[in-house]
């Protein structure tokens, strides 16, 4: 735990010099905001109706909710893998006594603790005061968002390493980031929430890990979901971590011995 707590104090410090970078990244993700709130309002129309139920005032709220869901989920561990196989960096981060999932995990982590405190919460509070936010969200509802959100973190975390672990045998795996990134933006409801999904898209949606990254996380937050239905949510969360986790550390058990063949 001691060199777990040096390596996040040392991200800190590290990430904290780029700060610039954070702050020009709150203003695309601003913009990005905007882009999706006049998109449904487009869509919507003037006279502001219903569209399978969902009012619009409903998709306003689930736009800025996503967009901060998203910004605190998002992983760039893909990126990472492939940059450091490709550098040979990846050699050195081997004889890391904390092993390098945990590494880059922690990596992850502070990244992530910048890119939403200077980039995501300004956006969405920005766009709260520009739009307004009107839902009643009850506190319990905020604990349990919380304790999804945790585990979408570690979903999408657990995800991107099994899958950016392929690099090790494609020597340059650019384009599973490309690919990741459509399947979620699609399946993870960032963008486009569930419910207007058709029915064939939406039973596969219920096979894949990415609706609980995102969209399940917001629903118990919403409140549009019952006991029995957030308990589900749960289950399934905890369903994916555990199956995530076995598949990402056989991978990469394998990964590394060829590596350690090759010389890295």
């Amino acid at each position: 735990m001691g060199l777990c707590r040096k390596i996040l104090s040392i991200s800190f410090k590290e990430k904290s010099i780029f700060r610039f970078d954070y702050l020009v990244s709150t203003l695309f993700s601003f913009f990005y905001i905007v882009l999706k709130v006049y998109l449904w309002k487009g869509l919507y129309g003037i006279s502001g109706g219903t569209v399978n139920g969902i009012a619009l005032n409903d998709m306003l709220v689930y736009s800025i909710l996503s967009s901060f869901t998203a910004g605190i989920t998002k992983t760039t561990v893909m990126n990472d893998l492939n940059d450091s196989v490709l550098s040979g960096s990846i050699s050195t981060n081997l004889l890391l006594p904390i092993g390098l999932k945990k590494y880059l995990f922690v990596g992850s982590v502070t990244k992530n603790f910048f890119l939403t405190l200077y980039g995501t919460i300004p956006s969405v509070l920005a766009a709260m005061l520009f739009f307004g936010f009107h839902a009643r969200i009850r506190p319990v509802n905020i604990i349990l968002y919380l304790f999804s959100v945790t585990m979408g973190i570690l979903i999408n975390f657990l995800y991107n390493f099994l899958f950016g672990s392929s690099v090790i045998w494609f020597r340059n795996a650019f384009f599973l980031n490309n690919i990741n990134s459509v399947l979620l933006n699609l399946f993870s409801g960032s963008f486009v929430p569930l419910w207007f999904f058709p029915e064939p898209l939406k039973i596969l949606s219920v096979f894949l890990p990415f609706r609980y990254i995102v969209f399940e996380p917001i629903a118990v937050l919403l409140d549009t979901k019952s006991v029995e239905e957030t308990a589900g949510v749960f289950t399934m969360q905890f369903f994916w971590l555990l199956l995530l986790f076995c598949a990402a550390t056989f991978v990469w058990n394998r990964g590394r011995n060829k590596i350690m063949i090759q010389g890295g």
